[in-house]
Order: C-alpha cells, then structure tokens, then sequence
C-alpha cells in the first residue's frame, strides 16, 4: 500500500512539475492551458504539498524494505545485480528530488547547480527508475493483486526473491 500510495504521489509530483516547466519554458508547438487564472497556483500547490509528503512515505517505504538491503548473497544473478543498481538509483533520485524541493521552498541553496534544471531533469530519471521499477515486480505485482483476500500476504511469490516459494492455501 505505501509504494501505491508513493507512486501516485511521485505521479502528482511529476506531472505538475512538468506543467510548471512547460509554463515557464513553453514548446513553440504546444499550447498549454493557462485558463482558469489560479490553475497555475492549484497545481504548485499540489505540488508542494504532495512533494512534502513524499518525504514520510519514502521514508516509510525504506523501513518497510530495509531488510532486504542485507540479504545474503547480495547478488545472486547478473539480472539481480541490474535490479539492485536500479533501486540504488530509484532511492538516490526518490531521495534527492523532495529534499532539494523543500530546501527550495526554504530558498536555501547550499549547491552549486542550478535548482530547476536539476530537479526537472531527475525527475526524467526518477520516472524512469519508477519504470523499470516496477517492470521488473510486475508479475508479483499482478499476482498480489489478483490473490485473494483470504491469503496470506507472504504467500505471494515476489520477483526479486526466487527462493521464495508461494505456501498452499489452506482447504478450509
């Protein structure tokens, strides 16, 4: 539930980071809405507000994950070594991208880059990660959703871990 509940607000996060962009530095070739006149101001808001709830879940989500960190070996295949270096980035842009926008509604900028070039172009790469995130976990993502009620959460096989085997149901 909680990397639902992240990706639909890194979703958020994401379109009306690009609506901003496109305000701000707009494609000859796209229009972009600009009526009603507070759109702009609904969407920043969102912005800010679900940006600055990203940072709870994250970090809910990593608790929820932390063990997996330290499961021994650390890398069992080429394809799990990939999948590991893909979370790696998926964490470090899940990270970067809140706490660099909450340093910029502070206005503080302790880095040398410039803020929005930054922040638009990891979110790209934060979607992407996103992606292939979930691309790797879709089977176990399918399968938990189509299990039943009645079954035991731990029974649902998952795609990063194949020496998990799903239990038999109970007849009863």
């Amino acid at each position: 539930m909680v990397g639902r509940l992240l990706g639909a607000a890194f979703l958020i996060c994401f379109l009306t980071g690009v609506y901003s962009h496109l305000l701000q530095d707009p494609l000859p070739w796209l229009p972009m809405p600009t009526r009603p006149v507070h759109l702009y101001a609904w969407t920043q808001g969102a912005h800010v507000v679900v940006g600055s709830l990203l940072i709870p879940l994250l970090l809910a989500k990593l608790w929820i994950v932390f063990p997996k960190l330290f499961a021994w070996p650390p890398v069992r295949s080429v394809a799990h070594l990939l999948e590991r270096l893909s979370v790696a980035v998926l964490v470090a842009t899940a990270l970067m991208e809140p706490v660099t926008g909450v340093l910029n509604a502070l206005q503080w900028y302790p880095w040398d880059f410039s803020f929005r070039r930054t922040h638009f172009a990891l979110a790209w790469v934060l979607v992407g990660a996103i992606a292939v995130h979930v691309a790797v976990h879709l089977p176990a993502i399918v399968q938990a959703w189509r299990a039943d009620a009645g079954q035991p959460p731990d029974a649902v096989h998952t795609a990063a871990d194949p020496e998990a085997r799903p239990r038999r149901r109970d007849p009863r």
